[in-house]
């Protein structure tokens, strides 16, 4: 592990999500506040982040909508038929990134605050306990400031490692829940106008909050159609190239069918900022994590 001192870094802030309605407002009338972030706070985030990550021994699975009785739980044809998929052990985080946790980034960056719109600024789910609504490149460049600062292999998960953990090591379910079914208000909420904060409800038997429900999440895959008829079988890492990321689970204001983990949604607006969309990061290491 590097010593924590912490150097500022240039990156290029982006944005990406959900629907039209949540984009960027371009004339905001008022601002976050400007947080003064210091070297203990950069040090009390990382500590959380170790502190959250869930190790994921790696193995074999199907990866997509698995038939029953002649029967697929899905629509559409992009996650069919499953595909064997052998993934190495990581750690993943076992909440989404959190509102404040990603406000310290970007002040620590000098970059504009997430979603710092006049719709935004005031509302609950704007507070710093609530997942961060994000770009998809706002999310990759946090996991990498991670990596920058940690010296540790921080990223987006894979769309494959998301799935996996989503299914705690592949099992045989369509909801990250604590036993694979919905049941609203005891492990899921339909319907609401905003996101909860993450980890309400009981985690799926990993240890993971809020893989079905809440925030769709980006990972780091390209999105193609036909990506499951061509992926390699060793740590499948997306198409090398495309037009749209692909964001997982469902979201706050959808039905539970909308929130099974198979589902592949896409956006090719990854460059603009939604309240909808959050993200948790991994870490590509194959033995727990250590903290200093």
């Amino acid at each position: 592990m590097q010593a924590r001192s912490w150097v500022a870094i240039a990156i290029v802030v982006a944005s990406a999500g959900g629907a039209t309605l949540y984009g960027l407002n371009l004339n905001p009338s008022k601002h976050l506040p400007r947080l003064k972030v210091t070297q203990a706070d950069i040090d009390a985030l990382i500590d959380r982040t170790y502190e959250q990550m869930v190790f994921v021994e790696g193995g074999e699975f199907l990866m997509g909508d698995i038939m029953h009785d002649g029967l697929y739980s899905t629509w559409g044809d992009d996650n069919k038929p499953a595909v064997k998929v052998s993934l190495d052990s990581y750690s993943i985080g076992a909440y989404e990134v959190s509102y404040g946790d990603f406000d310290i980034y970007t002040a620590a960056n000098d970059l504009p605050g997430t979603l710092d719109e006049d719709w935004a600024v005031g509302q609950e789910w704007r507070e710093p306990e609530y997942p961060a609504g994000t770009s998809w490149t706002g999310a990759k460049n946090y996991c990498l400031w991670l990596a920058e600062i940690t010296g540790e292999p921080f990223d987006l998960p894979t769309e494959a490692q998301w799935e996996y953990a989503a299914r705690s090591r592949g099992l045989d379910v369509i909801y990250a829940t604590d036993d694979g079914t919905i049941r609203v208000g005891e492990n899921y909420t339909d319907f609401r106008r905003d996101p909860h904060v993450s980890g309400i409800f009981p985690p799926n038997p990993l240890g993971l909050f809020d893989m079905s429900g809440n925030m769709k999440e980006w990972v780091n895959d390209w999105y193609d159609e036909n990506y499951y008829q061509v992926l390699p079988e060793k740590n499948p890492r997306g198409p090398n190239t495309g037009t749209e990321k692909v964001t997982r689970g469902g979201v706050f204001g959808e039905s539970p069918p909308a929130s099974n983990v198979v589902i592949r949604f896409t956006q090719p607006d990854y460059d603009t900022e939604f309240r909808v969309v959050g993200f948790r990061c991994v870490l590509n290491a194959s033995v727990p994590l250590t903290p200093p």
